[in-house]
């Protein structure tokens, strides 16, 4: 892997700009759907829909990337794009503005967020930093949705400012800083990711997709409305799990039963629905997710430091696993969704453990990745 020479304070402005395109601001945008359908005189779930085509173009930047590695400089002006973007989308009412506007934002995201991963597995202090930005960048969505639930563009429009902010100092530090041949971070060599790792990204993706939104959605009669009560609850569970992301750890071996243990939160859910009950199933979900996503990414940089093989950190590999994610959050949602329609979100947070609870058992049973006696990036770091 080649080692970057880039300032700090660029490869913090870029994880910081990553954390703000995705957690921040999509999440929040996905949280204050109907208020913005107040907005632009649609239903909520009409912009439900858009934001779930933004997830689907985001994702298509993102896979491009497998073919064309940004460098940072590239990856800051996407932040500048996509934070213009959400700016705009929250200071119009007009549909047709606000659709261009997110559709802008979220095909700029996809490299931003990939190159911002790929910047994090360079150090355990840069990985750390960016498994704890996440989760404070999921809270800060819950605390936007529950700030701004009476004024959602005004959110949007600090978040996107911000993100544009920092993709104007990655510009500015990258433009000064010694010309390379590859992009910062990169490694040409493919990185063959195992398959235990894969099903372990695509369980944590389906159950923090499949569990937040409707978990939130249980305590109301109707889908489409959502208020600060509900947001404040995945503030203080979303909290929680970022609290646990700086312990140390974990070792592999922890991920599978760390799945499973989160399978239980929509179980719990599901079977007792209720504020107190709700809050925890959530807390339970995402801290056992938080911790299983730690141990998954300390196992992707055991790949490139700890096998002397080619390094698996690669923009390929970095693309992959957040499009997993990604996908697998929203087939967990479109499950919990679709049986909604028909036996209520309670049966569909039931059936979401199933899948999850076999993925768990089939990470487990899968060698996640040859272990090597030298890791030298991981010494210390894992208990």
């Amino acid at each position: 892997m080649t080692t970057s020479d880039s300032p700090a304070g660029g490869k913090t402005a870029l994880i910081l700009a990553g954390t703000l395109a995705g957690p921040v601001a999509a999440g929040g945008l996905a949280l204050l759907s109907k208020p913005f359908g107040g907005i632009l005189g649609i239903p909520g779930a009409a912009v439900g829909y858009i934001v779930m085509t933004c997830l689907v173009i985001g994702c298509v930047t993102a896979l491009l990337t497998l073919r064309w590695p940004v460098s940072r400089r590239v990856a800051g002006g996407c932040a500048v794009l996509a934070g213009a973007g959400f700016a705009v989308a929250g200071l119009v009412s007009t549909l047709w503005v606000f659709v261009a506007a997110v559709l802008v934002a979220s095909a700029a995201a996809g490299p931003l967020i990939v190159a911002a991963r790929m910047v994090a597995f360079e150090s355990r202090a840069t990985l750390t930093g960016w498994q704890v930005a996440t989760a404070v960048g999921a809270a800060g969505a819950g605390g936007m949705a529950s700030l701004y639930v009476a004024d959602p563009g005004t959110g949007l429009v600090v978040a996107g400012a911000l993100t544009a902010v920092l993709g104007a100092l990655v510009v500015a530090v990258e433009s000064i800083a010694p010309r390379r041949d590859t992009p910062a971070g990169y490694d040409v060599g493919p990185g063959a990711l195992p398959r235990g790792l894969l099903i372990g990204y695509a369980v944590v993706g389906a159950l923090v997709g499949g569990t937040i939104l409707p978990a939130l959605h249980l305590l109301l009669f109707r889908w489409n409305t959502f208020g600060a009560e509900q947001t404040n609850l995945l503030l203080l569970a979303v909290l929680s799990a970022a609290l646990v992301l700086a312990l140390p750890g974990p070792d592999t071996s922890a991920v599978p039963p760390l799945l499973v243990l989160g399978a239980g939160g929509p179980l719990l859910v599901a079977t007792a629905p209720g504020e107190s009950t709700l809050a925890i199933g959530l807390a339970v979900t995402l801290i056992a997710c938080a911790r299983a996503a730690r141990g998954l990414d300390f196992e992707l940089v055991q790949l490139s430091y700890g096998t002397g093989r080619s390094a698996a950190v690669t923009p390929r590999s970095a693309a992959i696993t957040a499009l997993v994610v990604a996908v697998a959050g929203a087939a967990g949602l479109g499950l919990v969704a679709g049986v909604e329609q028909f036996s209520g979100t309670g049966t569909g947070l039931t059936l979401l453990s199933v899948p999850t609870l076999i993925g768990a058992v089939l990470c487990g049973r899968a060698a996640l990745a040859p272990r090597s006696a030298a890791a030298p990036l991981l010494q210390g770091g894992i208990s």
